[in-house]
């Protein structure tokens, strides 16, 4: 896992109340939500980031301990990076953020060999180590399967045609890409999701998943295609929704055996009924965390129990 680390300064506003926004600081930051997230499902994950000198930063690391978080940082510096993220009425949240990355610039820290390697989110977008960072990513390839998260914030990524072109370049280095509807509403607007994820798969990568908030999930491969609908979930907020998507989405294909590279092609060649089982168990994983404050991604028993209440259910019905 390589990306930022950052504290999410939450404004909760939704009261509608005269006392004002309710703020709460969340440790967070979407490789680092992934990271914990995959630590909970019972992944062994190595963590290159960076945090500043300071309490946040001593907030991150001992999150990341505690959570069982392999890191491999350079010594610490400065202040810790921040997003303030303002809540809309339906949950979701609008970000902006101070942020300053240097990691990629270089040589990477040392690491044990790894099956997956994921990337993506702001870490990806900054210069001028997003190049560096794509060198890093394309020599993994040779061990490890590739795992791309755009998680495009307008914000930081300011011009959408800038953006389109780095992520459909870094796209080709993954062989999986997950990206949210927000992310290819800013990247190309009106465009069918079937019609951009055939064309990541068309330059190489094995498959595509795209997030849909209430209208679900899509999961592509060149030969299958499978639409879940999204789960029955009371919002708490959608911090982290998808970086628990993620976790989800990875630990159910190490569980399978489809990562590293000389799984590259079982990957690519995915059944439709273990696809559909792999794409559940991410979604449930995601539905767990939107029901609960800031990124608290569930355990492997967590998101297994829900799922089997879920089947008891749908008999019962």
């Amino acid at each position: 896992m390589i990306g930022e680390s950052l504290i999410d300064i939450v404004h909760d506003d939704r009261a509608g109340d005269a006392s004002g926004p309710l703020t709460t600081e969340y440790p967070g930051g979407s490789p680092m939500n992934a990271s914990i997230g995959l630590a909970r499902q019972g992944i062994d994950v190595q963590f290159a980031t960076e945090f500043g000198a300071d309490q946040r930063g001593d907030r991150l690391e001992e999150r990341l301990v505690r959570e069982g978080v392999d890191l491999l940082i350079a010594p610490r510096a400065g202040s810790t990076a921040t997003a303030s993220a303002h809540l809309r009425a339906d949950g979701s949240a609008e970000y902006s953020f101070d942020l300053d990355w240097s990691l990629g610039c270089g040589d990477m820290p040392a690491h044990r060999p790894v099956d997956v390697l994921h990337f993506g989110s702001l870490a990806a977008a900054m210069h001028p180590c997003c190049g560096d960072l794509e060198n890093t990513v394309r020599a993994a390839r040779t061990a490890a399967t590739i795992s791309y998260d755009p998680n495009i914030r307008p914000a930081h990524d300011t011009d959408p045609v800038a953006a389109r072109v780095r992520v459909e370049r870094q796209a080709r280095l993954a062989d999986i890409v997950k990206a949210s509807d927000e992310d290819l509403a800013y990247l190309y607007g009106d465009e069918p999701h079937a019609a951009i994820a055939q064309r990541w798969l068309d330059a190489g990568v094995a498959l595509v998943v795209i997030t849909r908030a209430a209208d679900g999930a899509l999961l592509m491969t060149a030969d299958t295609v499978v639409d879940l609908p999204a789960y029955a979930v009371e919002v708490h907020d959608t911090i982290g929704a998808g970086d628990a998507m993620t976790a989800g989405l990875l630990a159910g294909l190490g569980t399978l055996g489809l990562l590293g590279a000389d799984r590259r092609e079982e990957l690519r060649s995915i059944d439709e009924r273990t696809l559909r089982a792999v794409g559940d168990w991410a979604q449930q994983t995601a539905a767990l965390t939107i029901g609960r404050p800031g990124a608290e991604p569930p355990t492997s028993a967590e998101t297994r129990d829900a799922l089997l209440q879920t089947s008891s259910r749908s008999v019962a019905a």
